[in-house]
């Protein structure tokens, strides 16, 4: 068992600040909740198969993820990861009692973290949530889908840190920041769809910074979760409400102060319409 750092994008200092909806032991809406144990004999931790969604065949080489939450939208590196599963896909994980989301991934590339690109595996479309209890092994089986277009970023979280971009905050209709969220950035104003960029997730003020790669004009909007389209009721966000405003970035230069006010989403859930795409 190895134990991941919490480097990426100042998460250590969101768990604090966690949104209630990410809280262990409170399922958000897709979340998918497992109860399945057996005997431990003394160890305590997760333990099951990952095998390929079409097939049920086993798939080794996988890592399996570990967050304490969905703060991170079940992105970037996780608090503990298995070793690669076995011939057979099975894997086994020692963990302390607590919540988790379980994540099983594998690259092409072999390596045991990295952007997903497409050929990699990944079941994160199952959001599955287990309790871990002391002295048993909770089963969770892992089926994993190939990916066969870009995630849900086209370009990904712009994680390079250069000159130009925008610096705003997230907050809701109480005027309270949003902690664990993000800023989407679309080159148009079609934003039913993958948006172009997305910023580092906003801190406990809620604020967020979003590098671009080149001036122009961008429309934004914001998101709690990476995965789906938004349900009724997630906090969704686009600047300027149903006029989205022009945000116009300057090359060698940040856009400061902006504010996305996040709101209830009221439109229809559509399943699978706006899904990472496979």
């Amino acid at each position: 068992m190895r134990q991941i750092s919490w480097c990426f994008l100042g998460v250590m200092a969101l768990l604090c600040l966690m949104l209630a909806a990410c809280t262990p032991g409170s399922p958000a809406a897709g979340d998918r909740p497992l109860a399945e144990y057996v005997d431990g004999n003394g160890k305590t931790g997760v333990t099951g198969k990952v095998v390929l969604v079409e097939t049920g065949e086993s798939l080794a080489g996988a890592y399996v993820n570990i967050y304490p939450d969905a703060t991170s939208n079940l992105l970037g590196p996780s608090q503990f990861i298995s070793s690669p599963t076995d011939a057979q896909g099975s894997y086994t994980l020692e963990l302390p009692p607590g919540t988790y989301y379980v994540v099983a991934r594998k690259r092409q590339s072999g390596r045991a973290m990295g952007p997903l690109s497409p050929g990699d595996y990944y079941s994160e479309h199952q959001r599955i949530l287990t309790t871990v209890v002391t002295d048993k092994m909770s089963v969770v089986n892992l089926p994993v889908a190939k990916v066969k277009a870009p995630m849900f970023f086209k370009k990904e979280m712009v994680e390079t840190q250069n000159s130009t971009g925008i610096r705003g905050r997230l907050v809701g209709q109480d005027g309270k920041p949003v902690a664990g969220g993000f800023a989407t950035a679309y080159l148009d104003q079609n934003m039913r769809r993958l948006p172009d960029f997305a910023s580092t997730l906003s801190d406990e003020e809620g604020r967020f910074t979003l590098y671009l790669p080149e001036a122009g004009t961008y429309y934004l909007g914001a998101r709690i979760h990476a995965w789906d389209m938004p349900r009724p009721g997630e906090p969704y966000g686009k600047l300027g409400g149903d006029s989205p405003q022009p945000v116009v970035v300057k090359k060698g230069e940040f856009v400061e102060g902006l504010l996305i006010e996040m709101v209830p989403f009221s439109g229809e859930y559509r399943p699978g319409k706006s899904r990472r795409p496979l």
